[in-house]
């Protein structure tokens, strides 16, 4: 008790300095609670975009057409039929399926044309899978048989395109021929998504199916589960469902996409600025530690005189130096949780501060960021601000308690 009421005094001796360390501290601290809340609600966003325009929860597809799904080959499909759709069903966590045709397009307004790529889907089916109803900014989605098509607002921009205008769609058929689909924009789109809206023109699944002479089939399958974070059992036991109808076929989750990789330059980000907080805080603490011992080189020689062992003058300047953790990892935790409150309830739109959207930089983001409360980050921190102060002001206490007490009563 009488080592801990010293630390506490020499922590209480030089209160700027105890301040000024702690303040180093806890603003490490915050901004490492900000940043994480900042990477975890843009992976949020990232996700559910891809979910909700995209993607869906899982999808189903022929392994062949998969591999080379980049390539938007009219090969290895899927016939569309009863017995198929009967078994997507039966899915544990079911809600919904569409089936989904994509296909190499030139887009052409009579004048300009540039490359894009083309979705036959069901319209009924498609709006129980994928958001797209409250995003339609102008006109509406198309029914079966019409030949009318929904762009993105963006592509719409780009091409000078407006709703009611007619626009010839290119296109290569199974058979290696060329064919073309003239067709009205009935609606123009807008969604979260950046690639939905520059890069994607919707058809009717019946009217593509026809141009592409490829009968009844389609690329892929998009089904919508109950859950996000589903159990990958599940997969396990898809898979043994839809084989049963053909063996080449394979189901692959929302997790399987490259998009998914942001998580890990997530987690690579946060352990660089992890370094750099060990880095700030551990010189931070030396200093003051080595300071602490040469201003008070006289009294640990008189507290060895008078028969203090290195280990209990040790534990001094430990406890000293852990009190300055606690003191800034509090700091940090309050004005991290201040941070991210903001965060979470108002966001950050980037394009209002710099005109640049996140899809410019390859994320599928063009609303406002939000933050998201990671209790853990806050119990991490301020273990980390505690720990990492106590063992770095061991090395110096050491260097300080192994002086020779006559040698340092005289400063020598």
């Amino acid at each position: 008790m009488f080592l801990i009421k010293l630390s506490l005094k020499n922590l209480l001796r030089h209160k700027r300095r105890t301040l000024i360390t702690a303040a180093i501290i806890a603003w490490a601290i915050f901004f490492y609670i900000t940043f994480d809340s900042f990477l975890l609600g843009m992976n949020d966003m990232v996700f559910q975009n891809i979910i909700d325009f995209e993607y869906g929860h899982v999808q189903v597809a022929d392994t062949s057409y998969w591999e080379n799904k980049d390539e938007l080959p009219l090969e290895n499909m899927i016939v569309n039929d009863q017995s198929m759709n009967q078994v997507l069903r039966e899915v544990e966590g079911y809600e919904a399926h569409a089936a989904q045709l994509n296909f190499q397009v030139r887009l052409n307004d009579g004048v300009n044309e540039t490359p894009v790529l083309g979705k036959g889907i069901s319209p009924a089916e498609t709006l129980n899978v994928l958001d797209y109803e409250d995003y339609i900014v102008e006109g509406e989605m198309f029914k079966p048989g019409e030949y009318k098509t929904v762009i993105g607002k963006k592509l719409a921009e780009v091409m000078n395109l407006e709703f009611g205008e007619y626009v010839t769609l290119l296109t290569r058929t199974d058979n290696d021929t060329f064919n073309t689909i003239d067709a009205e924009i009935g609606g123009i789109i807008n969604t979260p998504n950046p690639n939905i809206n520059q890069n994607v023109v919707f058809l009717p699944l019946d009217i593509v199916q026809d141009t592409l002479n490829v009968d009844n089939k389609v690329t892929h399958y998009i089904v919508r589960l109950e859950k996000q974070n589903f159990n990958p059992s599940i997969i396990g036991n898809y898979v043994n469902k839809v084989r049963g109808i053909n063996s080449n076929l394979n189901v692959y989750s929302w997790r399987n996409l490259e998009e998914v990789s942001i998580t890990q330059s997530k987690q690579a980000g946060n352990t660089f600025i992890l370094i750099i907080i060990l880095t700030i805080a551990a010189i931070g603490i030396v200093n003051i530690v080595i300071l602490a011992a040469l201003e008070r080189m006289e009294e640990i020689g008189m507290m060895k005189a008078l028969g203090l062992t290195e280990r209990e003058i040790i534990f001094t300047f430990v406890a000293e130096s852990t009190g300055i953790g606690i003191i800034g990892g509090i700091l940090g935790c309050i004005l991290g949780a201040i941070s991210v409150f903001f965060f979470s309830n108002y966001g950050i739109d980037f394009s209002a501060f710099v005109d640049i959207e996140m899809s410019t930089f390859g994320v599928p983001i063009i609303s406002e960021i939000y933050g998201v409360w990671n209790p853990m980050t806050f119990v991490y921190m301020f273990f980390f601000a505690v720990f990492g102060s106590m063992l770095a002001s061991i090395l110096p206490a050491r260097w300080a308690a192994k002086k020779d007490p006559v040698q340092a009563i005289y400063k020598r």
